[in-house]
């Protein structure tokens, strides 16, 4: 799902420090902002709690981790971990996923024994990002709000 700061932000840092996988961080403007990184974001919602001004929502142009559209989700992959972005295939930029007492694959590529041809939504959707000009670093960019 990832999220998006509104241009309410106020620049306080609170939703930086609460998110644990460093998925928030500042961006190149004035004031202050913050960005979320799509393929690092967890969607664990703790920065959202902290926020003093309600500036995070969801973003919609993202895939809910372990939920729909999520091939993690499903009973096929029962037991399977994501890397959640912060480890990607050097081949093709797709998340690595580890199934139950294995090792890290990318089943975008069917890289390592395991891989099943089944392709992380986040990654997909900065892949396509990415060709047309659109990055994820821009993802979480200010929206109007």
């Amino acid at each position: 799902m990832a999220l998006q700061v509104l241009d309410r932000c106020i620049g306080c840092g609170a939703c930086e420090s609460a998110c644990s996988r460093g998925a928030i961080s500042q961006a190149d403007a004035f004031p202050v902002l913050y960005v979320v990184d799509p393929l690092v974001c967890t969607d664990c919602m703790e920065c959202v709690a902290v926020c003093p001004v309600e500036a995070l929502v969801v973003d919609p142009r993202w895939a809910v981790c372990f939920g729909r559209g999520c091939p993690l989700g499903t009973s096929r992959y029962l037991g399977w971990e994501c890397g959640h972005g912060s480890d990607r295939c050097a081949d093709c930029g797709s998340a690595l996923w580890r199934p139950p007492a294995g090792e890290w694959v990318c089943s975008s590529c069917r890289h390592g024994s395991g891989a099943r041809g089944a392709r992380c939504p986040k990654a997909a959707a900065a892949r396509r990002g990415a060709s047309t000009g659109w990055a994820p670093s821009q993802a979480g960019g200010a929206a109007q709000g």
